[in-house]
């Protein structure tokens, strides 16, 4: 029997039992790549080495296919692409294996975090935690493979063999991520989701829920701080009577105060993205920004911005405090709102005694937003930039 044949066989077989898994399947184009080592998926291919598909048992060959098809289900190599793609293959691979605990000998989140605090998290929660061992260790590599064997599973289940291999078609793909979310939902609408356990069925659901958008956060924050003084004027008659009385008129008062992180741990492609926000915040009907900067405290006074700037001088780049902000509102009460753009790596501050300015809290990536988020609810709205 060819490795083709061996590979529909199991395919046919969840038609029946796995239809999600076998809908989802059908959406890529199956194909043989002898210069590759093992089987990857993207660009809505999947692709295989018929030298390794033949090297395996017919049991192993089901966990890998099936191991497979939920690396597209959760849409892993339709994500935005990632810089360093052996920890995202690392990453992709505990998640996988978090959820579906195959006999593969791909790792455990608590075997690579020494904790089983990081249990059934997802992907993007993966990627980071693993870039942050390696920078607190040192590692060269991302970790977290398959044994040190020249096998067949332990080539693929190895991040430093097959890793940039193995992703690198991985992009972010809106129409192969539309088809793959057509067939989540009609699993979901004809409850067709065969042996995939509620746990599971909740992590691929949570893939259909939309990115936030920050932009219309933005506007929505702008519209509910939006604030405007009643002028009279004699260029504009009353509505009732006329030229005999002064019209009024209704200027657009509103001050926003836009609190910039600038320690150590923000990147310079951060602050860019922190000035470009400002800039866009003229777009939104904003006619003035103040831009206050800090790091474990107010750096100056803040620099007052009545249009799109092109150059900012940054100071600072010490470590990270809230509280200074929050104290500067509570003797500035004047602001009807505060931004505050920052990576989130700080203690919690108390919470303001000012209540009349609105805080939105405005995270560099979603990892840091999702790690902050509920500890800062009680002091403000929260987002993060979507990258670019």
């Amino acid at each position: 029997m060819t490795s083709k044949q061996r590979i529909s066989n199991i395919i046919e077989k969840w038609y029946l039992i796995d239809p999600l898994f076998f809908a989802i399947w059908t959406t890529h184009e199956l194909s043989i790549n002898p210069n590759i080592q093992n089987i990857r998926v993207g660009l809505g291919k999947i692709e295989y080495n018929h030298t390794f598909i033949e090297a395996l048992d017919a049991q192993t060959l089901y966990q890998v296919l099936r191991f497979e098809a939920m690396r597209i289900i959760l849409k892993h190599p339709y994500l935005r692409r990632k810089e360093n793609q052996t920890v995202a293959y690392t990453a992709s691979n505990i998640t996988i294996q978090e959820y579906l605990q195959t006999p593969l000998n791909f790792p455990y989140a608590k075997q690579i975090f020494q904790t089983d605090e990081y249990d059934k998290k997802y992907f993007e929660f993966y990627y980071y935690k693993l870039l942050e061992q390696q920078d607190s260790m040192g590692a060269q590599t991302g970790g977290g493979g398959g044994g040190g064997g020249g096998g067949a599973q332990e080539q693929y289940t190895n991040p430093e063999t097959s890793g940039i291999e193995n992703t690198e078609s991985w992009d972010a793909d809106e129409y192969y991520s539309n088809q793959i979310n057509d067939k989540i939902e009609s699993a979901l609408e004809n409850n067709t989701w065969g042996t995939v356990p509620s746990h599971i069925q909740e992590l691929i659901l949570a893939t259909l829920k939309p990115k936030i958008n920050y932009r219309e956060i933005l506007r929505s924050f702008r519209a509910s701080i939006i604030s405007v003084n009643r002028v009279l004027t004699r260029m504009k008659p009353s509505r009732r009577y006329g030229f005999l009385y002064l019209g009024s008129r209704r200027d657009f008062c509103t001050k926003l105060l836009f609190a910039v992180d600038v320690s150590g741990s923000v990147t310079n492609q951060d602050l860019r993205k922190a000035f470009s926000i400002i800039n866009r915040l003229f777009k939104y009907g904003i006619e003035r920004v103040d831009v206050l900067q800090f790091d474990s405290e107010i750096k100056g006074k803040p620099l007052t911005l009545k249009k799109a700037q092109t150059k900012i001088k940054v100071i600072g780049r010490g470590g990270t405090y809230f509280q200074p902000v929050i104290d500067y509102i509570d003797k500035n009460k004047e602001y009807d709102g505060l931004i505050i753009f920052t990576d989130g790596w700080a203690p919690i501050p108390t919470a303001p005694k000012n209540k009349r300015t609105r805080i939105l809290w405005l995270f560099n990536n979603e990892h840091n937003y999702r790690r902050m988020k509920d500890n800062l609810k009680q002091i403000g709205g929260a987002t993060f930039i979507k990258e670019l």
